[in-house]
C-alpha cells in the first residue's frame, strides 16, 4: 500500500474509531439510565412493601372474631364517630340517631324537616344543629329512618370535600397523611344524657388493625418483576453491543498502528533512497 493510500485508511479508521467511542460512550449513558429506573422501580416495590390497610373486628354469629378491610363507612356504622381535616378545619363526620327528633324524610320533596328549620337537598336549605354544631346532611337519608349521617358545617367557613365513604383505599390515604380521628363511644354520658366519646387511634383501639396490603403487594411484585425483566434485557443487550463496538475499536486499533509502522517504514526507505 502506497503513502497516499495508507494515510487515507488512516484517516478513514480515525473517524471510524471516533464514531465508535460516541457509540460507546452513548450506551454506557442509556445503562447508567437504565441503572436510574431501576431503583425507581423498587422505589415503588418498597413503598407498596409499606402499604398498610385498615381492618376493623367484626364479631361471627358464633362469637368468633375476624378482621375485615375497613372504610370510613365501616366505623361509622360501628359507631365511631369521625374527623376529617379538609383545609385548615376539621370537620366531625357522624351519624346522628333519632331522625324523629328533628322530623321525617320525604323521599318525594327531597327533604328532611327538622324543629330546628326545613333542609332540602336540592336547595340551600337550614342547618340541623345538635349540641350548638350545626350539621348537613352527608348522604340523602331514607324515609323512616332511625338516623341520619351529616357532617359538621360552618357557614362561611367551607364543607367537608367529597370523599367515598366506602372506599377503603380512602381511609388508609386518610390515616397515613394524618387527615382523620376516630372517636369511640364510651359507656358513660353526659349531664344531658349524650354518649361520651374518647379520641382512639389504630395502636390503641383493639377493633382496629394496621395490615400489610396483599392485593396491592402482589400487583407491585408482578409489575416489579416485569419491570426488572425488561431492565435486564436491554442492559445485556447494551453489553452486548458495548462489547461488539469495543471489538471493533481494538481490530481498528491494531490496524492503525499496523498503518503507522507501514508509513514510518515507507518515509525511512524514502529518505535512505535520496541520502
Amino acid at each position: 500500500m502506497g503513502l497516499a493510500a495508507s494515510q487515507a485508511r488512516l484517516l478513514s479508521l480515525t473517524a471510524r474509531m471516533h464514531d465508535i467511542e460516541y457509540k460507546a460512550q452513548n450506551l454506557e449513558a442509556q445503562k447508567l439510565q437504565m441503572a436510574n429506573q431501576s431503583q425507581q422501580v423498587y422505589k415503588e416495590y418498597e413503598d407498596a412493601l409499606n402499604k398498610q390497610k385498615v381492618q376493623f373486628k367484626h364479631i361471627g354469629a358464633d362469637g368468633s372474631a375476624v378482621y375485615k378491610d375497613a372504610s370510613v363507612q365501616t366505623l361509622l356504622d360501628a359507631g365511631y364517630q369521625i374527623k376529617i381535616l379538609n383545609g385548615s378545619t376539621w370537620f366531625d363526620y357522624r351519624e346522628i340517631a333519632g331522625v324523629g327528633t328533628f322530623g321525617t324524610y320525604d323521599e318525594t320533596a327531597k327533604a328532611l324537616t327538622v324543629a330546628q328549620g326545613k333542609y332540602n337537598d336540592s336547595k340551600e336549605g337550614n342547618e340541623i344543629e345538635e349540641g350548638g354544631i350545626l350539621y348537613k346532611l352527608a348522604e340523602t337519608p331514607t324515609n323512616n329512618a332511625t338516623s341520619i349521617q351529616v357532617y359538621k358545617y360552618i357557614p362561611g367557613g367551607g364543607e367537608l370535600a367529597d370523599i367515598d365513604l366506602n372506599s377503603t383505599e380512602v381511609l388508609r390515604n386518610l390515616v397515613e397523611a394524618g387527615f382523620i380521628i376516630f372517636e369511640k363511644p364510651t359507656l358513660d354520658t353526659d349531664e344531658n344524657g349524650n354518649m361520651i366519646y374518647t379520641e382512639v387511634n389504630i395502636a390503641t383501639d383493639t377493633n382496629l388493625q394496621e395490615v400489610s396490603d396483599e392485593t396491592e403487594l402482589k400487583k407491585a411484585e408482578a409489575k416489579y418483576e416485569a419491570d426488572m425483566r425488561k431492565i435486564d434485557a436491554k442492559d445485556k443487550k447494551f453489553d452486548v453491543d458495548i462489547a461488539a463496538l469495543e471489538q471493533e475499536r481494538n481490530a481498528i486499533k491494531t490496524e492503525m498502528e499496523t498503518l503507522k509502522t507501514v508509513a514510518k517504514d515507507n518515509v525511512e526507505r524514502t529518505f535512505k533512497l535520496f541520502s
